[in-house]
């Protein structure tokens, strides 16, 4: 049967992004995410008061502390290498303060968590709530919709749930971003309030200026230009220690766009890691352009040639950050990555300021763009209630504490007194009309090394706006006002917004879902295989180019392409 374009919807982006890396799964036995999303509707009995589906007695919606005794919630979460010890973090004890509710934790690393989860939905063993996800919509289609090992939240949301209400009355289109194409909410997105500030840009290319000064250079506006001064950043001494230990160009992998790729492929052309293109509601393919071929072979030069680091396809975010905040002196020209706080530490102030945001390079061509955002839309899931739990009411309740701004920035920057504390009087956030509230005392980021005090990215839900209640005074460049200045240099980054029409969300259909699931996930590692392969000269642009399009097409781009299209179509 043909879906309505109301079901459709929005919401898919990130879905071919995340595609499926979990496995199809045999689930918990007989679902009951039926009832124990409508049984949730009925918490609220004669006596006024709210219980959960065993009995338990919880608060009203709104209030906290969820039980009056602990109450154990088993989970699945990650244990990033920026935190020390998940389960004795400053925000796990918070938010057990606050709500009573003890995480009993499974905990994975980063590298490890996908095989983990993968064992844990085979074996039917899963937790009560899985966190720290990155579920695309093909997920919550596939477990929730088809195999009901995630539970419906919409009335547990509508009974119990204050926050998430709110953030949806400031965003509208979030709940419809959530809403699968069977009507039914299966998770809670991440949504960092930073996408539409500096994460508008992901892309990002700093180059130290410092050096810049030293060599009497200009900065480049030209992919040549860009050439030329790696080159005399190699070759002629910029940091002034009499020792060639510049490197002119670094990255890293498996963190938020720092492959250098990301940045110099889209000097020649439109680029994006979803692999589309989409323009006056036509999808096209990206991986198999010509401009992709001229970038590569470019960035092939630019390796061959010493310029561009091979540890920038190797090294990890802690790895980069080690290259950019190296004693006594800088050895680091330019780098790529989302915000510059992950290679160099925004508290060097003196260090940090010699980086600047480079512009998009302008190619040979006349191309000079880069993908901007200019609404944030969610898509997939970072929290789930499985099948399994037997007192959703408490879970979605816990959850609705973490989105509260308080809770957020508790999570988020760290605890009032020790890393944040009550703004100055009559001071300004960074968008210089929002009253402070709040002020930094000190400012880490994740390439720093790890801490205990803050989860960053372990799990972010629903947030509120809550940079902008950060004060803004002073030196831009000062440690306090890190944000202020990404969101500057973000700004500055606007007048060359890609001219292409920003993906919406979508929803597929089951079977559509399904169907992407199997394509998405090989068809990017294989693009990003290959990119560095050709970068590096493990393959020939000229005489692997076409061989290399060709394994696009068996791993079915086009069909890829196809269902975005179908979808997009539906909607319309």
């Amino acid at each position: 049967m043909k879906l309505s374009k109301k079901k459709i919807l929005c919401a898919l982006l990130a879905a071919a992004m995340a595609g499926s890396s979990l496995a199809g799964c045999s689930g918990g036995g007989e679902s009951s995410a039926a009832s124990a999303g409508s049984s949730s509707a009925a918490a609220s009995t004669e006596d006024g008061g709210y219980y959960s589906s065993t009995g338990i007695p919880i608060s009203a919606p709104g209030e906290y502390p969820i039980v009056e005794d602990t109450y154990n919630l088993d989970v699945f979460i990650i244990q990033n290498s920026d935190v020390s010890d998940i389960e004795t973090n400053d925000v796990t004890t918070a938010m057990e303060e606050f709500t009573n509710v003890h995480l009993d934790m499974t905990v994975a690393t980063s590298e490890a968590y996908t095989e983990k989860l993968n064992l844990l939905l085979n074996s039917g063993d899963y937790p009560s709530v899985i966190m720290s996800a990155s579920f695309s919509n093909a997920d919550l289609v596939k477990y929730g919709t088809q195999e009901q090992i995630f539970i419906p939240l919409n009335d547990l949301i509508e009974t119990h749930c204050v926050t998430i209400k709110e953030r949806w009355e400031e965003h509208p289109s979030w709940k419809t971003d959530m809403t699968s194409p069977d009507g039914n909410i299966y998770g809670i997105p991440a949504a960092d309030s930073a996408t539409v500030g500096h994460s508008a840009v992901s892309y990002k290319m700093w180059i130290n200026t410092g050096w810049l000064d030293n060599l009497g250079l200009e900065v480049p506006q030209t992919t040549e230009d860009f050439k030329e001064v790696l080159t005399a950043f190699k070759n002629y001494d910029p940091n002034g220690n009499g020792v060639a230990d510049e490197i002119p160009l670094t990255g890293a992998s498996g963190t938020w766009a720092a492959d250098p790729y990301l940045f110099l492929l889209n000097c020649f052309g439109y680029y994006n890691e979803n692999l589309l293109m989409l323009k006056d509601g036509v999808f096209t393919g990206v991986a198999d352009q010509d401009y992709i071929k001229e970038g590569l072979a470019y960035m092939n030069e630019l390796y061959t040639e010493g310029l561009l680091d091979p540890a920038a396809f190797t090294q990890t975010e802690q790895q980069m950050s080690a290259v950019g905040n190296n004693a006594n002196t800088a050895i680091m020209g330019a780098v790529t990555c989302g915000h510059l706080g992950m290679a160099v530490s925004p508290n060097d102030v003196e260090r940090a300021s010699m980086y600047e945001c480079l512009a998009p390079l302008e190619s040979p061509e006349g191309y000079r763009g880069i993908p901007f955002t200019e609404e944030l839309q969610l898509s997939g899931a970072a929290w789930v209630i499985t099948d399994v739990c037997k007192d959703p009411e408490i879970a979605i309740k816990w959850a609705d504490a973490l989105c509260r701004e308080d809770m957020t920035v508790q999570a988020q920057v760290g605890t009032k007194g020790a890393q944040w504390d009550d703004a100055d009087p009559d001071t300004y956030g960074m968008d210089g009309e929002t009253v402070a509230t709040r002020k930094y005392l000190e400012f880490s980021t994740s390439g720093e090394g790890a801490q205990n005090y803050k989860w960053g990215w372990t799990q972010r839900l629903l947030e509120p706006n809550w940079k902008v209640t950060f004060q803004v005074d002073g030196d831009i460049r000062d440690t306090a006002n890190y944000e202020a200045f990404l969101y500057q240099e973000t700004e500055k980054l606007r007048e060359y917004a890609a001219d292409v029409d920003q993906i919406p969300a979508l929803y597929m259909s089951e079977d559509q879902s399904a169907r992407l699931s199997q394509l998405s996930t090989p068809l990017t590692d294989y693009v990003k295989s290959a990119f560095v392969e050709f970068i590096t000269g493990k393959k020939s642009v000229e005489s692997d180019w076409q061989s290399y399009v060709d394994g696009l097409e068996s791993l079915n781009y086009s069909e890829y392409i196809e269902l975005y299209q179908a979808a997009y179509d539906e909607l319309a």
